[in-house]
Order: structure tokens, then sequence, then C-alpha cells
């Protein structure tokens, strides 16, 4: 049986069906146009929300650190006793009132606060003589207050180029911090 040919004519495309396939191959170019600007135009760097949880998280930890040296304190210095325990409590409701915002602001930088710091460098209480009957390096009252002054300009500091409720919240931190360390600990 001899080979079929195939018919090498053409049947003439009409416009309708020319229109309808440079449609179709239209939208699937602008469609993989799209796709590839979707992939290849996505910002990596950190949002606005990230890097301002970034610069909250140093607060929280010196929140936290104050408190724990008022609290060490509160037993050695007894003429202090209660202003200690308001430092200590005021240093803990700061660093709760921080991770808040920092839980709103950014997650994966909230679940950085539970872990040790990194840059942890010994604060000025450990470099001052330690209190009476404290071993050294242990907090001492003018190491809290030297603690203190620092946290409270870094407070300062962040509300002035911070935004919003956060710079509204570390201003209110950094006057508070102050009435603690020219206050309560005079």
């Amino acid at each position: 049986m001899p080979p079929i040919e195939r018919s090498t004519v053409r049947q003439p495309v009409d416009r309708r069906t020319a229109l309808r396939g440079g449609l179709v191959a239209s939208v699937a170019v602008a469609g993989a146009g799209m796709a590839g600007l979707g992939l290849t135009g996505c910002d990596t760097s950190p949002s606005a929300e990230t890097l301002l949880a970034e610069s909250l998280v140093p607060l929280v930890r010196s929140a936290l650190a104050d408190e724990g040296a008022a609290r060490a304190l509160i037993p050695v210095e007894p003429g202090y006793g209660a202003a200690l325990r308001v430092v200590a409590d005021q240093r803990a409701q700061h660093a709760r009132a921080l991770r808040e915002e920092i839980i709103r602001l950014d997650q994966d930088v909230a679940s950085t606060l539970d872990r040790p710091s990194a840059s942890a460098s010994p604060s000025a209480s450990g470099s001052e003589s330690a209190a009476p009957g404290m071993p050294p390096g242990s907090p001492s009252l003018a190491g809290l207050r030297a603690d203190l002054g620092s946290a409270s300009t870094q407070a300062h500091d962040l509300a002035l180029s911070a935004g919003g409720y956060a710079s509204g919240l570390t201003g209110s931190i950094a006057a508070a911090i102050t009435s603690m360390r020219e206050v309560q600990l005079a």
C-alpha cells in the first residue's frame, strides 16, 4: 500500500480566528511579563515596621537589666528599698509595653527577645564597684544610675526618630527613666 501523502494545501484563516489567536497570545505574554515583574521586582529589604521593631529591642533588654539590678540592690541598699522597688516595677512595665509594641510591629523580631543578645556587653552597673556586701561585678547604685541615664538617652533619641505610637511610647519611657534617676534615686 502506498504511503498517504498529506495535502500541503492550507486553509485560509479568517479574520475572527486571527484576532482571537492574537488576543490569547497577548494575554499570555502580558501574564508572563507580570509574573516576571512579580519575581524580579520583589523588595527584600526590611519593612519600616521591622526596622522600628528592631530598634526597640535594645530598650526592652535595657529595661529588663535595670529591673534585675534594682531588685538585686533592694536588700543591699535598705535606705533606697522603696525607691528601688518603684524603679524595678516601672522598668518591668516598660519592658512589657515595649515588647507588646514589638509584637504588634513584627512577630519575627519579637521572637528574638527571648534569646540572649549577641552583642551583650557589660553594663555600667557591672563596671562600677559593687555595693558593700556584694561580690565584685554585682550591681551598684551608682551603676544603676548610670544605666538609667544611658537608657533615658537611648529612649529619648528613638522618640525623636520614630513616628506615631512608638515615638510617644519611647518619649514617655525616657521621661519616666529620667524621673526615676533624678528623683527616686537622688
